[in-house]
């Protein structure tokens, strides 16, 4: 046993920083220094059934983020007491201590993977590298400036901030509970409500709030581009992806940024020339206008062209992203290389998605074998296409289905993709065309995504649906998309429920305009709702319409 003078928890609620004690190598700057701590130095408890728990978050965080340029750091449970989280950049391992564990259980997983993703982000972010630089050089008048500009408080931010939208990129969604979560660590370290040179217990709980409510808006922004792929509006969702990029990359959004550029070239095919529906996944780049002065196949080229590059961003991160491949085949077939289309679908996609054991790329699977079907039939084999498509239809895939039919009656189609009347049907008390008319908004929740384009919000209190609005102020128009939360007892105008069928969907609703086929499901998009699918299941509807505004 042995005493440490340092506590290092991150400014909202966790440790990510080592002290000065002999057994630990540099992480980060320490952010709050607490007396007479015990430190045990005890073997791990990586044998444990707390490790097997944590270790199964940590796998699913490590994948969302989807970054394996780099060695992914070693996750290592220990019964120590003073240090709650952190990351040891020279041994690339990240410890969570069995105190911390158990605080943060009683709060669920979402807070266990917070406290995970802070630190991952801290990895992935690179925010060791000045601290590293400016102590191996305090010699020199740069490595003196950096040491004296050291902004661990920003690093602990931004750490909270995106290890936030990664913990719910990894299904764990947003955590609100940081200002209990920190009562209960300084209850558990022993800590006073003010220590020298740190912020004060109030000022973390106050901080926490504004990072969860930043963190919520930056993820109603990543939902505002899905919503507004699905109902067509593709230059827009382009640049609400982009305002993401801005702050946090993965394989999913350069993916989908990637699919985007596929679908706006599909739009510019002409009836004949697009006899098949393609395979376009999405894990749930437009420029600018379509230029008539620029001859269609020189557009269509250059959106593929766009595409793959997006695609490449997406595999440069994790070579094993069987998705990022079937689309990039998938955009070299609309090119008509058949070659390398090919090459990226039977020697990349499918060896990839074959050996996955955890039943992730089981769609990924079916759509490769589409696309096979699709390359056969443009190719001359219409056999082989018809044998190909007959086994995608047997796992019950609509878009084999699609195409079977298709093979023997081909109807010229572009992606469908058209323009939203407003919806009449309402959600709770309110209704698109009412809205629009008077409409309200969170001011605080307001977002301007570039020069044009300004995201609003709008939550009324108590009710099972929320707004969202994306205005043009270039073409001074709003589109309100109404939707509904867990937990909606109402029925759309035609009589849908949250855990209808998608069969009933179609049934009154008849085949969608769009169907965007994503990793796990579908987006069925009409005029003026769009229905959200998960295995084969209705799990929310949007309301959507748009109105011009003059002031």
């Amino acid at each position: 046993m042995r005493q440490s003078s340092t506590l290092t928890f991150a400014i909202i609620f966790f440790s990510c920083v080592i002290a000065s004690s002999q057994n630990r190598s540099f992480a980060t700057l320490p952010l709050v220094k607490a007396d007479s701590l015990i430190i045990n130095d005890e073997d791990d408890l990586n044998h444990t059934e707390e490790y097997d728990h944590i270790v199964k978050i940590y796998n699913k965080l490590v994948n969302a983020r989807g970054d394996f340029r780099y060695p992914v750091p070693k996750l290592f449970l220990k019964d120590e007491e003073g240090y709650v989280a952190y990351i040891d950049y020279l041994t690339n391992d990240i410890v969570l201590e069995k105190k911390a564990y158990d605080v943060c259980k009683k709060h669920g997983d979402i807070a266990i993977a917070f406290l995970l993703a802070h630190e991952l982000t801290h990895y992935y972010e690179k925010h060791a590298w000045k601290s590293g630089f400016a102590r191996d050089n305090t010699d020199l008048n740069i490595g003196r400036d950096l040491l004296a500009i050291q902004d661990g408080v920003a690093n602990e931010t931004e750490a909270d901030y995106l290890g936030g939208f990664l913990a719910y990129t990894a299904g764990y969604g947003l955590f609100d509970k940081g200002g209990l979560i920190i009562n209960d660590l300084y209850k558990a370290y022993k800590l006073k409500d003010n220590l020298d040179g740190y912020p004060s217990k109030q000022d973390r709980i106050k901080l926490g709030e504004r990072s969860a409510k930043k963190l919520s808006i930056f993820v109603d922004a990543f939902e505002m581009a899905n919503l507004l792929l699905a109902s067509g509006n593709m230059e827009h969702a382009y640049f609400y992806y982009e305002y993401i990029l801005n702050f946090y990359q993965n394989r999913e959004l350069y993916n989908n940024v990637g699919t985007i550029a596929v679908l706006n070239a599909m739009e510019l095919f002409d009836e004949d020339s697009l006899q098949f529906k393609y395979v376009t996944e999405l894990d749930v780049n437009f420029t600018g206008s379509k230029d008539v002065s620029i001859p269609v196949n020189d557009q269509i080229n250059g959106f593929l062209d766009q595409a793959i590059q997006h695609f490449n961003a997406a595999i440069n991160l994790d070579p094993n992203y069987a998705p990022a491949y079937l689309n990039k085949a998938n955009a070299y077939a609309l090119k008509k290389d058949w070659t390398k289309a090919n090459f990226y679908l039977n020697e990349e996609a499918l060896p990839i998605a074959l050996k996955d054991t955890t039943n992730a790329y089981a769609k990924t699977l079916v759509d490769i074998k589409i696309l096979q079907g699709i390359i056969a039939a443009k190719t001359g084999d219409k056999e082989k296409a018809r044998k190909l498509f007959t086994e995608a239809q047997a796992t019950g895939s609509d878009l084999a289905n699609e195409n079977l039919r298709r093979l023997d009656s081909p109807i010229g189609e572009g992606s469908g993709l058209r323009a939203n009347n407003i919806s009449k049907d309402s959600l709770a008390s309110y209704t698109v065309k009412g809205f629009l008319t008077s409409p309200k908004f969170n001011q605080d929740r307001t977002v301007s995504i570039n020069n044009n384009l300004i995201f609003h919000q709008f939550n009324p209190e108590g009710e099972k649906v929320r707004i969202f609005i994306n205005q043009n102020d270039q073409k001074k128009i709003r589109t309100a998309y109404l939707m509904t939360k867990p937990g909606y007892e109402g029925m759309t105008d035609k009589g849908i429920k949250l855990g209808d069928s998608v069969t009933s969907v179609t049934d009154k609703y008849g085949k969608p305009n769009v169907k965007i086929e994503t990793t796990q499901g579908q987006i069925y998009s009409y005029d003026t709702v769009i229905f959200i699918i998960d295995n084969q299941t209705v799990i929310q509807w949007i309301n959507i319409g748009s109105k011009r505004f003059y002031f």
